[in-house]
């Protein structure tokens, strides 16, 4: 069984790489970006309100050299065999990658997280019950913002 070490990760200056432009990646950018804004988006085709955002965007497929420079890697795309390479490469680099929705793929994972200033609640349950992750983020947030 995998198991991931709740860690804060310093990311600023540093280049994060999300490959994949639509409703998957917009989901995993909306976290990302309370932290960073050094994000860039790399697909043929990216959803309207990921451009909105203003990152940089990369139109093209994956190729292994996109990962030049790259801190992190959040593979976002709807094809499991590109985030398998996806995953080799960043592996054979040495960098950190997410497979998003498979966590046995995944070098990290991301908690549901409630951000307030300088404050942070990360829920985790090891990839195993986003569903509840989410649910008791969301009981702590209410909590918190009532106090």
């Amino acid at each position: 069984m995998k198991m991931f070490l709740p860690i804060n990760i310093r990311i600023d200056d540093k280049k994060i790489l999300f490959v994949g432009g639509g409703k998957i990646a917009m989901h995993k950018i909306q976290t990302v970006e309370k932290y960073s804004s050094t994000l860039t988006v790399l697909a043929p085709e990216i959803h309207e309100e990921l451009k909105r955002k203003g990152f940089k965007e990369i139109y093209k497929e994956y190729e292994t050299g996109d990962l030049q420079g790259v801190f992190l890697v959040y593979a976002c795309t709807n094809n499991i065999e590109v985030n398998r390479r996806i995953k080799e490469d960043a592996e054979k680099a040495g960098i950190l990658v997410n497979v998003v929705d498979n966590r046995e793929l995944s070098d990290f994972i991301s908690p549901a997280v409630f951000k307030q200033d300088e404050m942070t609640v990360a829920i985790s349950s090891n990839g195993q019950n986003v569903k509840k992750s989410v649910e008791w983020r969301d009981k702590i947030k209410a909590l918190l913002q009532n106090s």
